[in-house]
């Protein structure tokens, strides 16, 4: 006989398989929206070396939420472009992103995939996130400088203004360890 401890578990872990898979189709969503239907895209996911993560890390100020992200290759039919989904910490819950790359290794697009925090949500705004369109992992964002505040949402902001950071000094990894795998 189950008992209720292991019934539990299992719907813990059913609940847990059908959100994440949830996550990743808004993704996919969001990026198939971005550039269209003519795309190919493959995800992987990265698990970020012990050395890598704590030199990033000690440069933004700002640990990875998990030693692993995930990422999208966007192949079109005029280049490839990247994606990466990651968590910073807001006042107290994860916020859920997306930052989409181009083959500059510029941000050409950010979207907030699950914000938790009951205020604050003004970070999902696309002109908000549009700040950061251009940015490569040379220009380094400092909240209240290039990027804008929004009342009420000081800590949302700067944990994903830091987060977005993090993930364009993470992408020339990403990208390495991709071609690596595939073409070598």
């Amino acid at each position: 006989m189950i008992t209720i401890k292991k019934y539990i578990i299992i719907i813990l872990t059913i609940f847990n398989f059908v959100y994440s898979y949830s996550i990743k189709d808004k993704c996919v969503d969001i990026i198939n929206s971005y550039f269209g239907s003519d795309i190919e895209l493959v995800n992987e996911e990265y698990i970020i070396p012990y050395d890598i993560k704590i030199k990033i890390e000690n440069k933004i100020k700002q640990k990875f939420y998990r030693g692993k992200i995930f990422y999208w290759i966007i192949k079109t039919p005029d280049e490839i472009n990247y994606a990466l989904l990651d968590n910073s910490i807001g006042k107290t819950m994860p916020i859920t992103y997306l930052v989409i790359f181009n083959n500059d290794l510029e941000v050409i697009n950010s979207s907030i995939i699950k914000y938790r925090e009951p205020y604050g949500g003004e970070v999902s705004g696309k002109k908000w996130l549009s700040q950061f369109n251009g940015m490569a992992s040379e220009s380094i964002y400092k909240f209240e400088k290039e990027i804008d505040g929004i009342s009420g949402a000081t800590l949302s902001v700067r944990s994903l203004t830091k987060g977005i950071n993090k993930l364009s000094l993470l992408l020339p990894y990403v990208i390495d360890e991709y071609i690596n795998q595939n073409y070598e």
